[in-house]
């Protein structure tokens, strides 16, 4: 498989900038003036609305020219015609939400982070105090001006009161290098377009993890202030819930806080906007006239008019309809048709295409709930000698062969080579197939007890039966759960089952703690820079990840909720403490690696096969498209290659 660029191995651990004496400041290199009188500059349908006097004109709707943001390309394109993707409904929300994400900071593929949204920032010198300057003039989608009243309201009003019921995130707390305590920061206008944020103790990360952690540090005030309570009152709040075909006024919250762009009259700064249900059969997605960014000729973008999502049921379907020259762009397709997708390139108008990730393992990975709500299975999975027995029990050389063709070998859950913490011996362990040692490890490690019927059952006789879930429907998901469940557990005695839900469901049933093993690539270990996002490997949130459930929680509310952690897990926390007060380099990758070694010791999460590169097929006109990407959450996916810029070099017949 091919290495991922050059560029990764030279990553520090820490990519935030460390200031020992003297301030620092940084602003968005791709910004400028747009021509004057820069009207015309426009899609044909926007220029036909101000012409008919239904919309401003394109200098009304821009930022002041010095604060319009140039977007990099390749070359500068033609506008119209749309570009046409499969999904599944809300089920692919993630997917295509990141399409469009507009974060106020973001990251580059060199994996640094820059300005977006903000024009720039500034800071002390010991990374106290951060100074935001945003951009003047910028609007939302319904042409109201965006302030840093938005970027103050979604911090006290929303993430504060914990409006979209997640906990409130890292980036938002200094650590205390004596006492290990966190302190929420706080927030200042300075004026419409400058506001500061500010920490009783160093956070030198802070930009990074604003980027991760908390993308739309932003919210439209005026948008919220007729929907929640504090404003309008809880009876007005429930009514314009039910009106909105939501469940309560907490559902409310969530689906237009978290999940905000799949809401049609939620104004928005990204590219394009969601126009009709997200759950038809056909969504369509259509150009902001607001939109902040143009091109180096000052020509607004974007310059696809709209973007179609079309339905598919299975990937079966999803690659036939690749094959056949209705989807522009395809991301994540099954290896098992890689043989096919490759003959017909030429004949489907598209070219096939690899981008790496970072996966610490391929077609998912087995992840124990540590804090289940079931005082047997906490037991069962806290066992390390269990994870172990369940390890070798699977086959990985002929899971390779029969889930992934050939195109990846036997790996446990581990970083990447090309990540921090690479280990050969990690890759390996547990890795080995041996049912008869696993059966051994079963019953005399753990203490289980052989029934009647050829199946193991708990220490004291009850029946003992793994249900895993997962939202990945694929068929190489489908094809390794089947393995696992009907053949390798099968095989030492362990009775298990296998469903699969939508994402949506497992999100919600994670942070409520209900489930009790997950067989996801969903929650793969993926990042580029592992101090920088350790909630995948440390209960930092509020049950962000199965494997540690509630003490996430517990984490994350300061104790108020969740359940407290002992042993090995308290261990992770409190390296994660030490992590968060540092304020060198060499502290945090120290303590970074300390943490890594405590996964591999332990093992709470089980891998089988390495990950493969993510195949995506692009149509052949397509140009402005990023040919070698990065495949991972902090780049968002697509988003990395700024779809804004992407144009169709011949309209569609």
């Amino acid at each position: 498989m091919k290495k991922i660029t050059m560029f990764l191995l030279s990553l520090s651990v820490y990519t935030g900038v460390l200031f020992a004496g003297g301030g620092a400041q940084g602003s968005a290199g791709s910004q400028g003036a747009s021509p004057a009188g820069a009207a015309h500059l426009e899609a044909p349908n926007l220029a036909q609305q101000v012409a008919a006097g239904t919309l401003p004109s394109l200098d009304k709707r821009l930022p002041v020219p010095s604060d319009v943001m140039v977007e990099p390309m390749q070359g500068t394109g033609a506008y119209g015609d749309h570009l046409t993707f499969a999904f599944q409904g809300r089920t692919s929300q993630w997917f295509y939400g990141m399409i469009g994400e507009e974060p106020l900071f973001r990251f580059t593929l060199q994996g640094t982070v820059e300005p977006n949204a903000a024009k720039g920032y500034t800071v002390n010198a010991n990374a106290t105090e951060y100074t935001i300057y945003l951009r003047q003039g910028m609007k939302w989608s319904d042409g109201v001006p965006f302030t840093a009243d938005d970027c103050i309201f979604f911090y006290e009003k929303m993430i504060l009161p914990r409006t979209f019921g997640n906990a409130i995130y890292n980036c938002y707390y200094s650590t205390n290098p004596t006492t290990k305590e966190r302190t929420l920061c706080t927030m200042e206008k300075v004026n419409d377009y400058e506001f500061k944020v500010k920490f009783a103790d160093p956070s030198p990360n802070f930009l990074e993890l604003v980027a991760i952690d908390t993308k739309w540090m932003f919210a439209p005030a005026h948008y919220y202030k007729k929907l929640l309570p504090e404003f309008i009152g809880e009876a007005a709040a429930a009514a314009k819930a039910k009106e909105l075909g939501f469940a309560d006024v907490a559902a409310m919250g969530r689906q237009t806080g978290y999940y905000h762009w799949n809401n049609i009259d939620r104004p928005q700064i990204r590219p394009w906007i969601v126009t009709n249900d997200v759950d038809s059969e056909f969504m369509i997605m259509r150009r902001n006239p607001y939109y902040w960014k143009t091109d180096a000729e000052g020509r607004q973008l974007p310059y696809i008019d709209e973007l179609h999502f079309v339905r598919y049921a299975d990937e079966n379907q999803r690659v036939l309809m690749v094959m056949s020259g209705d989807i522009d762009i395809a991301p994540g397709l099954p290896y098992t048709s890689i043989a096919a997708l490759k003959q017909n390139e030429r004949q489907g108008g598209y070219r096939l295409l690899t981008w790496n990730n970072l996966n610490w393992s391929g077609n998912g990975n087995l992840v124990f709930n540590q804090s289940s709500e079931d005082p047997k299975l906490r037991s069962l999975f806290a066992n390390r000698e269990f994870r172990h027995a369940i390890s070798i029990a699977a086959d990985r050389k002929e899971m390779a062969a029969l889930v992934a063709d050939g195109w990846a070998v036997p790996r446990q859950a581990s970083p990447s080579e090309e990540g921090m913490g690479y280990s050969k011996a990690w890759a390996e362990k547990w890795t080995e197939y041996n049912p008869q040692e696993a059966k051994r490890l079963l019953e005399q490690s753990v203490g289980l007890r052989m029934g009647s019927d050829g199946y193991y059952t708990f220490p004291d006789g009850s029946r003992l039966a793994l249900e895993i879930m997962s939202s990945d429907s694929s068929a190489e998901a489908a094809r390794a759960a089947e393995l696992l469940t009907e053949k390798y557990l099968k095989n030492i005695g362990i009775r298990a089952s296998f469903s699969v839900r939508d994402r949506a469901y497992i999100d919600e049933q994670t942070r409520a703690n209900k489930l009790n093993i997950v067989m996801n690539s969903n929650y793969s270990i993926n990042t580029i820079n592992i101090a920088l996002r350790p909630d995948s490997l440390v209960p930092v949130r509020n049950n962000h990840s199965p494997w540690y459930g509630a003490f996430g929680t517990w984490f994350a509310t300061n104790g108020e909720g969740g359940e407290a952690p002992t042993g090995e897990i308290l261990r992770l926390i409190n390296l994660y403490r030490d992590m968060s007060a540092a304020t060198s380099k060499a502290q945090i990758n120290q303590i970074a690696l300390q943490m890594l070694k405590v996964h591999e010791e332990n093992l709470w999460e089980i891998g089988f096969l390495s990950p493969t590169p993510t195949l995506v097929t692009v149509n052949n006109d397509l140009r402005n498209f990023l040919e070698k990407g990065l495949w991972c959450d902090e780049f968002r996916q697509l988003g990395i290659a700024h779809p804004a810029v992407f144009y169709l070099a011949k309209d569609k017949k």
